[in-house]
């Protein structure tokens, strides 16, 4: 700290070979991070809810996107709204989300983990079209749930941050194509 031992560390570690550290930031403002957070402070606590519901409208709006789960393919919309594995579904996705949030700091951590979440989905033929569409009932789902405290500028926020998970899931995908064509 102040001693003469740390001043030598810092006067011979100018002498060292610079090593460059790639560093990851998301790209987000600060003000875009903390209206993320704040708006899912509000939805937290009814995460899985959130989840069933945002399902729900996918299915309800895109009925085709339900086939492309096989756990879901053949099930109505009553049936699936109270089935456990719709549940377990939407609670995984609302982790992840809360993960992203939670690493917005650590673009390294939250690269990685969405790539490897890409390369996962790579089995279910996801593409851009479907996570446009997930996007749409994410959305939909935040202004059902926040009404008066969904501002334009919380829709912008998270519409940034799943432009950002989209686009980093999507590299994750063509990464494994690209691994399962050599």
């Amino acid at each position: 700290m102040g001693c003469s031992a740390s001043l030598h560390h810092r006067v011979a570690s100018r002498h060292l070979p610079s090593a460059r550290v790639k560093t990851i930031a998301v790209p987000l403002s600060a003000d875009t991070k903390n209206t993320l957070r704040e708006s899912w402070n509000l939805v937290e606590p009814v995460k899985a809810e959130a989840g069933k519901l945002m399902f729900v409208r996918l299915f309800e709006t895109h009925p085709n996107i339900q086939d492309t789960f096989p756990t879901f393919k053949g099930v109505s919309l009553d049936e699936l709204m109270n089935s456990r594995s719709l549940y377990l579904h939407a609670k995984r996705v609302m982790t992840a989300v809360e993960n992203a949030i939670n690493a917005l700091d650590d673009g390294e951590v939250l690269t990685e983990s969405l790539t490897s979440l890409g390369q996962r989905h790579q089995a279910w033929s996801v593409t851009e079209d479907h996570f446009a569409v997930v996007g749409e009932a994410l959305l939909w789902t935040l202004q059902d749930m926040l009404q008066s405290k969904c501002t334009s500028q919380v829709l912008e926020a998270w519409t940034e941050l799943f432009k950002f998970i989209t686009k980093t899931m999507l590299g994750g995908i063509r990464s494994n194509e690209a691994g399962d064509e050599k």
